[in-house]
């Protein structure tokens, strides 16, 4: 099956969206032939031997999209991008018949355009499918995209009593720079030169060779830029700060107790629908919230061996692992 991906990010955009797709393609790569089209910020990330990597215009993409199309005459296709216009996708079935898949993609329109939708964000906790004209939607957690090491990291995860260690992860790109509040908070929080702190940074993150300076200065603390193994440093923590895009569901996968700090406003209702489930501390927009306050969270969970287990118990079994398998099967059955 010849399968064309259409994906960007970068440090405004968030890397969300790439690090979804390439999980995917990697997923698929033994039964497909893959061709990414991204952004220059992206292409670097999604590199491999396994597939092409084509950067798109700035400027003038939808004609160039259609075009591409047209000469590469693909089975499937596959949009993870914000928003993607309904007069795209109008132009592109115009010259194509092959089907077409949308990710996280709320617009009404722009859905009974495609075949597909896999929408593992969008939705509540529990997971559904349902029909919008022709197009299928699968929506919820049970079609969330997390590298297959998290079916792993959920069963060998085991809470302890004491909070020794706290992983903080605020996504590819930390666009709001909320990890200089969190280092902040973090000279409140009680014992906390007994602790070990883990603050994970991407490559997209403008900021990271400054934080890392500052994270230097502490014998517990420390900095691991661009992990490909998130599982593992979350099978460590016995208690999180998270933004509220995919690291979330990876932590609540895991079983991590953890604080949410939103980057940007759609998180947030990401955020609210685990903590309504009991299964997160949701603290709104990272950039409206104190570090003082965030320190008082932080103290409280530390310190609190029953709020952990509580979290723990009531988000384990929300987010199976198993969405990447499901999205898949998907995908071979359309």
């Amino acid at each position: 099956m010849r399968v064309l991906i259409f994906a960007d990010g970068g440090r405004e955009k968030g890397m969300g969206h790439v690090v979804r797709m390439k999980l995917l393609a990697d997923e698929m790569k033994s039964r497909c032939s893959i061709t990414f089209y991204t952004n220059e910020e992206s292409a670097s990330y999604l590199a491999s031997g396994h597939w092409q990597v084509l950067v798109k215009p700035e400027q003038g993409q939808k004609d160039f999209i259609v075009r591409e199309i047209n000469q590469q005459a693909p089975d499937m296709l596959l949009f993870d991008l914000l928003n993607m216009p309904s007069d795209w996708l109008e132009a592109i079935k115009a010259k194509s018949a092959a089907r077409i898949v949308l990710f996280e993609e709320k617009q009404e329109k722009t859905i009974r355009l495609c075949d597909a939708v896999i929408n593992g964000i969008y939705g509540e906790v529990k997971s559904r499918t349902y029909r919008l004209g022709n197009a299928l939607v699968c929506e919820g957690p049970e079609y969330i995209i997390l590298h297959p090491g998290f079916k792993k990291a959920k069963r060998a995860y085991r809470l302890k009593k004491e909070c020794r260690t706290i992983l903080v992860s605020l996504g590819g790109s930390d666009p709001k720079k909320l990890v200089f509040k969190v280092i902040e908070a973090c000279r409140h929080v009680p014992d906390i030169e007994r602790k070990k702190v883990i603050f994970v940074m991407g490559d997209a993150a403008s900021h990271a060779e400054e934080a890392r300076a500052l994270i230097a200065q502490k014998p517990y603390y420390a900095m691991v830029k661009q992990t490909n193994d998130m599982s593992a440093l979350l099978r460590q923590a016995d208690m999180a700060v998270v933004s509220g895009g995919i690291t979330l569901y990876e932590t609540v996968c895991t079983g991590v107790p953890c604080i949410v700090l939103s980057q940007v406003p759609h998180q947030t209702v990401t955020a609210g629908k685990f903590a309504a489930a009991g299964a997160a501390v949701d603290l709104g927009l990272g950039e409206k919230i104190s570090a003082a306050e965030l320190a008082r969270h932080m103290s409280e969970m530390s310190g609190h061996f029953p709020l952990r287990l509580g979290l723990h118990q009531n988000g384990t079994p929300l987010v199976d692992g198993k969405g990447i398998k499901r999205a898949a099967a998907m995908l071979y059955d359309l």
